[in-house]
């Protein structure tokens, strides 16, 4: 069956959460993070969109996420969060690529490829990914010259510095001061000396929701621009993407049947089943085996038995569904939240396995 499954993505939606950031701090500059395909969203078709609507600033994971959006047109500066090989240092200079430095020996294997490149420092203010290793004061000094090396490098041009809070979205609001403390603190110091650092950032979807005193020149919207802020906040954020199976086939089961592989579920009265055109391989986790359900038309239908890899049955009871009808799988009526709660994982690993090969993309304004 053609179109199997489908994601309707609302750039619209889009749109409204980049515009709900940018509004609870109308003063700052805002990054959208399209890094893993927009978290699984299609990154040239939102950054598209964004940067036709006021967005002037992405950020990606690796080279080859920007290179794909300057090869679609993004004019806008793209700051790419991962490392990149000095070998490829000439893509750098050529897609006028901003590459993240995390310390001077990188810094200087870039320098020596003596190409002009933007960089944007970052700082382990207590991520411990990678950065500049600063997690408290003892550590500041040191932090301090090796960052004014990197700044005198010939061929590196300083666009940016920044860190990431490792634990804004929880209640441990101590722990995110203090690292924006020794955040600020390299900065003074850095300054005093004379030096210019450009963009200055540091707070992702959840502090900028959460810590407003923490701002600086740019905040960084991920989950929060996809419709999933990771703290209470006031503003209404909308889902972007709403995904939707077909159904392929409906059957009337007796009691004592089993459904699907190992026979988790048997039927202990008569029942009526639909088979749904969407398993593990598309990205519906089995996990939900069981656990989960979908919509249609407001009602709910329960997953019974064990997801497949491209089917899942549900109970549809007296439901006046028929083949070729589309079930929802998350969206405006199902909480994508609470399948992450069920699949004891995050929004963001649900959002981005869904898997494109599998499923077709359809963009709506």
């Amino acid at each position: 069956m053609v179109d199997r499954v489908k994601a309707v993505v609302h750039l619209d939606h889009l749109l409204h959460n980049f515009q709900a950031v940018k509004d609870i701090h109308q003063d700052k500059r805002v990054m959208a993070v399209v890094k893993a395909d927009a978290y699984g969203h299609g990154a040239v078709e939102t950054a598209r969109y964004l940067e036709k609507n006021s967005c002037d600033f992405f950020a990606v994971t690796d080279m080859l996420e920007g290179i794909e959006l300057r090869e679609a047109g993004i004019q806008s500066p793209i700051l790419i969060f991962g490392k990149t090989s000095p070998n490829h240092a000439k893509h750098l200079h050529d897609y006028h690529l901003i590459q993240t430095v995390d310390g001077y020996d990188y810094a200087q294997s870039l320098n020596q490829e003596k190409m002009d490149i933007d960089i944007h420092i970052i700082l382990d203010t207590g991520m411990s990914r990678f950065g500049i290793y600063c997690h408290q004061d003892k550590d500041h000094d040191k932090t301090v010259k090796e960052i004014e090396k990197i700044l005198d490098l010939t061929h590196l041009h300083m666009g940016g510095i920044y860190t990431h809070f490792a634990l804004a979205d929880e209640n441990k609001d101590a722990d995110t001061d203090h690292q924006y403390k020794m955040f600020i603190d390299v900065i003074s110091t850095l300054e005093k000396h004379d030096y210019q650092l450009g963009i200055k950032h540091c707070s992702n979807s959840a502090s900028t929701i959460k810590f407003p005193l923490h701002q600086l020149d740019m905040v960084r919207t991920g989950i929060a621009m996809y419709g999933y802020p990771p703290v209470h906040q006031e503003k209404l954020f909308l889902p972007v993407m709403e995904v939707f199976a077909k159904v392929i086939s409906i059957r009337d089961l007796l009691p004592g049947d089993g459904i699907s592989y190992g026979w988790t579920f048997r039927v202990e009265k008569p029942m009526r089943i639909a088979s749904i055109a969407i398993g593990y391989a598309d990205g519906y986790f089995r996990i939900f085996s069981g656990k989960d359900y979908f919509v249609f038309n407001k009602h709910k239908l329960p997953i019974l038995g064990r997801v497949c890899m491209g089917i899942t049955m549900v109970d549809v009871g007296n439901v006046d569904i028929q083949v070729g009808d589309e079930v929802e799988i998350f969206g405006l009526h199902k909480s994508l939240e609470s399948m992450a709660e069920t699949a004891q994982t995050i929004s963001y690993e649900l959002l981005t396995n869904m898997r494109k090969s599998r499923v077709k993309f359809i963009y709506q304004t």
